[in-house]
Order: structure tokens, then C-alpha cells, then sequence
């Protein structure tokens, strides 16, 4: 069963996929990891603002607007450094990486597209068993609410 959650932008073709594929919050994710583990690590990248040429009209085609990422995978158990070293755990510096690495592709027109193409990023590394990434555009409503997209995904 798949439960779509205020704010998802999960769209209809998704309703074919089952409920460990998409999940509507971090927080789900979380909850459905820790049925199974005795723990999570979660690494995070919050309040990371890009400027990035997106959208469908006219007058943002070419005029970058200001996006907030906000980044969080989920590793089953909790990681323990055997030695102290960067070596014994995810460097959670790649977070940073692959955002970046996505943003060099170049122009999208969706919110959407942008989210999915961050979020299949993150999750590349093996330890990786869930990511979220919620992408807000801070300009859009002058101040008055905000307006996103938000995804999250198991492997």
C-alpha cells in the first residue's frame, strides 16, 4: 500500500509502486528501518541554498531562483568507528558531492525532476538503505508559506 502525505509530489504513476519503494516522510523511513534494526544513522545536509535555473515559465527560463536543499539517508544500525577513522564510516561529505554533481547536469524545468535526480544520487553508496530530500523554492510566495517538493525512497 502506498500512502501519499500532504505536501508529496508523488504523481498518479506512482500509485503502481509498493510501499517500500516510496514513503511519504524521513520519518516513515526511519520507522520502517527500525522495525527491522536495532538503530539508524542518519547523515544529514539541511539549509544548503543553491541558485539553479529551473521552471516551465517564460520569465524563469533563464533566471536562476534560490532552492533549499535539505538531504538525509538513512544507514541500517548504528555505525561505530572501529578505529576513530574517516575510513569506518560514510563520509557524509559525498551528500555535498552529488548535489553538486546534479546541479552541473544542467537545466531542469520540474522541481520534481531535480528532487529525483538528487535523491537517485544519494542513494548510490552501499551502506545507503534510504534517503529524503526535500527541495524548496524560497521566493515563489513572497514570503507567505513555502513551496516544495519532497520525496523519500528505500531501496
Amino acid at each position: 500500500m502506498l500512502i501519499l502525505g500532504r505536501g508529496s509530489c508523488l504523481g498518479p504513476e506512482t500509485l503502481f509502486l509498493k510501499r517500500s519503494d516510496f514513503m511519504t516522510s524521513h520519518t516513515d523511513a526511519i520507522t520502517h528501518f527500525l522495525s527491522s534494526h536495532k538503530g539508524v544513522t542518519t547523515l544529514f545536509l539541511e539549509d544548503i541554498i543553491r541558485d539553479v535555473d529551473i521552471g516551465i515559465h517564460d520569465y524563469e527560463i533563464g533566471n536562476p531562483q534560490r532552492i533549499r536543499f535539505d538531504i538525509y539517508v538513512i544507514i541500517p544500525d548504528i555505525q561505530n568507528p572501529k578505529n576513530d577513522a574517516i575510513d569506518d564510516v560514510l563520509n557524509y561529505e559525498y551528500l555535498i558531492d552529488s548535489l553538486e554533481q546534479v546541479l552541473s547536469r544542467g537545466r531542469f524545468s520540474l522541481l520534481e525532476t531535480l528532487a529525483n535526480n538528487v535523491l537517485n544520487t544519494i542513494l548510490t553508496p552501499d551502506r545507503v538503505e534510504a534517503a529524503s530530500v526535500v527541495l524548496t523554492k524560497l521566493d515563489v510566495l513572497d514570503g507567505d508559506g513555502q513551496l516544495g517538493c519532497s520525496m523519500t525512497k528505500t531501496k
